[in-house]
C-alpha cells in the first residue's frame, strides 16, 4: 500500500508541485520525500498534538517550507 494514496488527489499534487518548486527535485523524488515525512509527521502529532494530520491541510502548508528551510 503506499501511502500517498491517502492523500486527496489534489492535495498530492499541490505538495509534489511544492516539492518540485522548493526543492527543484523531479516527480518521482518529491513522491519518494512525501512518502519518508509520513512517520515523521505522525511522530509529531503523536507526541503531544504538535502538528495536525499527516496529509491535513496543515501539513500541505507547512512541510514544503520546512523543506526550503533544510535547502536553505
Amino acid at each position: 500500500m503506499d501511502v500517498l494514496d491517502d492523500l486527496p488527489d489534489a492535495s498530492r499534487a499541490y505538495l509534489v508541485d511544492a516539492l518540485h518548486a522548493v526543492l527543484g527535485v523531479d516527480e518521482r523524488s518529491a513522491e519518494v520525500i512525501l512518502r519518508a515525512s509520513e512517520p515523521f509527521w505522525n511522530a509529531l502529532e503523536e507526541v503531544g498534538g504538535l502538528v495536525d494530520s499527516w496529509g491535513g491541510s496543515e501539513f500541505c502548508v507547512l512541510f514544503p517550507k520546512m523543506c526550503a528551510v533544510i535547502k536553505a
